[in-house]
């Protein structure tokens, strides 16, 4: 059977990761760093920032293609931070939820509401799940064993 020349192959329906850059925002060194290990794994390009604050200041110079966020931060917390984002034109870009505060469903529905949130992660988070969920929102490929 012929290939047919106008059906692309399934690693160009793909975005490139290293195309894409993931900020990672968290009070948390220690989840930093994981996050980061886990999108640099794959092929992403990364950017971290230890609040809200610096995160929106990450954002003006270059705006992320999704953004990983704690709830729970100094200075400014997750919560201000979607609601900067929407506020400065930013909502269309999918925001992970990486936290380890108890959420009940009606803060999980609230959040859930937010036109950018598409994940919700519990710490601590599992890195088979969590690269598949970066993959889809962003519409790459995972690397091949």
């Amino acid at each position: 059977m012929e290939e047919n020349a106008e059906t692309p192959s399934d690693a160009e329906s793909f975005a490139s990761p290293a195309d894409k850059l993931i900020l990672v925002v968290d009070d948390d060194e220690g989840i930093r760093a994981l996050v980061e290990l886990i999108a640099k794994g794959e092929g992403f390009q990364v950017a971290t920032a230890v609040d809200g604050v610096a995160g929106a200041e990450a954002i003006e110079a270059r705006t992320p293609d999704l953004i990983v966020a704690d709830l729970m931060m100094p200075r400014q917390g997750g919560y201000e931070f979607l609601r900067g984002l929407q506020a400065s034109g930013n909502s269309s870009v999918p925001v992970m939820i990486v936290t380890g505060s108890a959420l009940n469903d009606s803060t999980i529905s609230m959040l859930r509401q937010e036109a950018n949130v598409v994940e919700i992660f519990r710490k601590p988070i599992r890195a088979a799940q969590f690269s598949s969920a970066i993959h889809r929102h962003l519409g790459t490929a995972p690397k091949r064993s």
